[in-house]
């Protein structure tokens, strides 16, 4: 125990140290930023519960105390708590029912599931924190921008106010669902580091499954048609919807791109295909609803199972 508590201290000081990278202004301070929770995904999956629940702890704590205690309890809700609660999940096991000497470990579609619900409430509760109000970001995120190209020498075809609000608007409006999508996307890319850090490194307790066999359970379809119709209320009821309308729509979206990389095996362009897709992604928000969309059917209608029916999985 003391070895696990150990080892989380020293993973929260590395998480820390990360998150501290954002002040350098350098050009990897945000690839760090969002790397920061990776030594909570390495210690929770790598040694245990203790040890990642431990080094989230420690990585709040030290943030809270070099910044401030918003900041650090910020990292705790949005990373460090659904990270280690996921990576704990990722450990879990029991004996298998038809062979006792057999383990059966905790489906990895139930994981995304829990995930994606935990990084969404955790993006509520920051919004709650920070006092999340769409008319005064709006008016303030305008003036910004006006400032900005005031100092910058605007010239007279510079956007006006009249322009920039409905823009800034509609931006601001999609914040939950994109602080959803963003905190989850985040999440799990550091729990797929950590996975395989920990296999690299002996440590993974665990077999190896191939991200594209993970399937959301088919709960969360009709969870995320409540969400989506819950984005038209209005006011914070709205915003709580919509975070969990974005961290469960990109949770399909990643199942998405799993069916189509079993979909696309064997094809003819099959790396130009996904290459096209996942360099569109990083620039158009179309993609990632459309990966979504297929991510939902695959899950009702278990595409890809049928698709690789006889074949073996690769990990891509």
């Amino acid at each position: 125990m003391t070895r696990n508590i150990l080892i989380g201290l020293g993973a929260g000081l590395a998480a820390a140290l990360l998150f501290a990278s954002v002040i350098s202004g350098t050009a990897l301070a945000l690839p760090l930023f969002l790397l920061s929770p990776l030594p909570v995904a390495i210690a929770g999956i790598g040694f245990g519960t203790l040890s990642g629940a431990t080094a989230a702890l420690v990585a709040a704590a030290i943030i809270a105390a070099a910044f401030n205690p918003l900041a650090g309890l910020l990292h705790l809700l949005v990373f460090g708590a659904p990270i280690a609660w996921a990576a704990h999940l990722v450990g879990l096991s029991r004996p298998h029912d038809s062979a006792p000497e057999a383990v059966e470990w905790f489906p990895l579609g139930m994981v995304l599931a829990r995930l994606a619900l935990a990084t969404a409430a955790g993006i509520i509760a920051a919004g709650v924190m920070l006092g999340f109000d769409p008319a005064t970001l709006v008016t303030q995120t305008v003036k910004a921008f006006e400032a900005w190209l005031a100092a910058g020498g605007a010239s007279s075809d510079a956007p006006t106010t009249e322009q920039l609000t409905p823009i800034v608007s509609f931006s601001v409006a999609l914040m939950p669902a994109t602080a959803g999508c963003f905190a989850l996307g985040a999440a799990v890319l550091n729990l797929w580091l950590g996975g395989h850090i920990a296999r690299m490194s002996g440590l993974l307790r665990r077999g190896w499954t191939p991200m594209w066999t993970v399937v959301p359970p088919a709960f969360l379809v009709p969870a995320l048609g409540v969400a989506l119709v819950g984005c038209i209320l209005p006011g914070g009821a709205g915003h709580i919807a919509a975070a969990f309308a974005g961290a469960l729509g990109f949770a399909f979206a990643l199942a998405g791109y799993g069916a189509m990389h079993a979909l696309l095996r064997g094809k003819p362009g099959r790396f130009a295909m996904l290459f096209l897709v996942y360099a569109a992604s990083f620039v158009f928000m179309l993609p990632i609803v459309m990966m979504a969309v297929l991510g939902v059917a695959d899950t009702v209608l278990n595409l890809r199972f049928r698709r690789s029916a006889g074949g073996t999985g690769a990990s891509t």
